[in-house]
Order: structure tokens, then sequence, then C-alpha cells
């Protein structure tokens, strides 16, 4: 009895072809009328237009559902998934929880500080740890050196025409000369204070979501939405002082809380409608007139 011969290329050429035309014979699908046999619908359709039909379905139900849960309220009971506002609340307790931590700490030295003193347990004061000196300097040692006389008058002659006494005398008409302002927000200073096109402030442009902290020890006088500055909150501070914070996304302060210098009052945003990015714009006035704040702080 003679082996079969095993199948090779032409029989597997073949098989091919023969799927091939399975696939593409065309089938005509019909709809008729039971009691009067009249044909109502009829369509023609392959193997292959079958299966094209169904992957073109299951992919537009794939990008329906995609699309219902990405642009929908529905990513919000998706496991793992946050939103923006779940963001902004935990960066809010973070700086809620920073803050609470250093007033923790700054209690904590303080109850050490007056547990010691209560207990007599105090440390030694420098000024008993100090040397004596047992010779009286004498007039050869307060004459100044050759070097020291040569800046003193390096620094006179490049003083001669400067303006800095004049800078000095208007701060202290302002009443600011003495001030240390702590910067509301570390950026690059977009457009600068101008009073002649009544832009009484500047604003500065930073990373999202950062923080913004107050410049002095104050109470909040204002906190709340207008439509041009969107969120604004401003702060009363001492000498007739006030700061305005403006176009921020969330306001972590309300109206008559007390705030330290450095502390974190707002988040950076794009509220309202004068306003093309996100930014902060902030103003400061002195007995009811704008200064620039740029004469006091450094934003870089």
């Amino acid at each position: 009895m003679a082996e079969p011969i095993p199948p090779g290329p032409p029989r597997r050429k073949a098989r091919r072809r023969r799927m091939l035309r399975k696939l593409r014979s065309k089938y005509r699908v019909l709809l008729i009328n039971e009691a009067t046999f009249e044909e109502r619908f009829s369509l023609r359709l392959s193997r292959i237009n079958v299966i094209l039909l169904f992957l073109a379905l299951f992919t537009l139900h794939g990008l329906f559902v995609t699309a219902l849960i990405v642009f929908t309220p529905l990513k919000r009971y998706i496991p793992g998934y946050s939103d923006q506002q779940v963001k902004m609340n935990a960066y809010r307790a973070t700086a809620t929880a920073d803050s609470l931590d250093r007033a923790l700490a700054v209690r904590d030295a303080y109850i050490t500080n007056l547990r010691q003193v209560l207990s007599g347990n105090l440390p030694a004061d420098s000024a008993t740890l100090v040397v004596p000196i047992k010779t009286p300097p004498t007039a050869a040692d307060l004459k100044g050196s050759p070097a020291d006389s040569a800046m003193r008058e390096q620094v006179r002659r490049e003083e001669a025409y400067s303006v800095h006494t004049d800078v000095a005398a208007g701060l202290a008409r302002s009443g600011l000369s003495g001030v240390f302002f702590f910067p509301p927000l570390r950026g690059v200073v977009t457009s600068t204070f101008d009073r002649q096109q009544g832009h009484y402030g500047i604003d500065i442009v930073t990373k999202a979501d950062e923080a913004v902290k107050a410049c002095l020890d104050g109470t909040v006088i204002l906190s709340s939405w207008t439509s041009d500055a969107g969120y604004v909150m401003q702060v009363q501070h001492s000498s007739d002082l006030v700061s305005v914070y403006k176009h921020n996304a969330v306001l972590l302060k309300h109206l008559g809380d007390q705030v330290k210098a450095g502390e974190a009052i707002a988040i950076v945003g794009n509220s309202g409608e004068l306003t093309s990015g996100p930014h902060l714009h902030f103003e400061l006035w002195s007995r009811g007139e704008p200064v620039d704040p740029q004469a006091y702080m450094v934003f870089k």
C-alpha cells in the first residue's frame, strides 16, 4: 500500500485560496413578510465584511466608554483616580500641616525655655564668658589703618553723586524704611508697577499650584471673589500698610484670620476676567497710596 504524499507548498497555497474565497463569498440577508412573502429588506454580506463590522463596532464602543469616563464625573468613582479638587485639598492640608508644625516647634521651644527658667537651670550667659581686657586701649590702637583710610576715601568718591540718600528719605517718608518684607512668591515679574497706566502692583509668574505667602504679620480684611480679579485677599498690617493678592485659585484664610509673615494664605491661580494665565497680582498700599513692591523685596 502506497504511503500518502505529505502536503507541500502547492497544497498550502490551494488551501489559502479556498479560505480567501470563503471569506469573500457573498451572502444575502433577507427580511420577508411571513404573511405575504413580500421582500422588505435585503443585504449582501461576506464573512470578511461581518468581521470588519464587528471590529468597527468594538472600536467605537471602546472609544465611547473611554470618552464617557474621561469627560464625565464618572472618573471620580474609578479606584486610584484623584481629580483636581482632591489634589487642591491635599495641597491645602499639606500647607496647613506645615504651618501647624512650625507653630508647634515655636511653642515647644518656648515651653522648654520657660521650664528651664522656672527650674533654675539657666545656660551660661555670653556676657559672663567674656574675658576682661586688663590693658586699656590707647589712641594708637584706635587709629585707623592705611587700608581702612583708603577704603573710606574710595567710598566717599563713589557716593559723591549717589541717589541713595534720596531713596532713604523717600522710604522714611513712607514709613517703610525699617520694615522687613517676606516675598509672597518667587518667580518672574512680567509686569511692573506703573502708576500712570493704572497698574498699581506687579505680576509674578511661577509654576502652578505654588503657595502665596503673607509679606508681613497682619489680619485678613478681605477674602472674597470679584469678577475682574477672581479670588482676592487683602491683609491689614501695622503702620497703615495693606497688601493685596489677586487672581488666586484657592484662598486658605478667611476674614478676620491672623496671619504671620511667610505663612501660606492662598494658591496661585488664573481666576477672574483680567488675566491671561496663572500668576499673582501683588499690590502694596501705604497710608492709602500705592507703592512699588520691587523697591522693598526681591521676587527671584
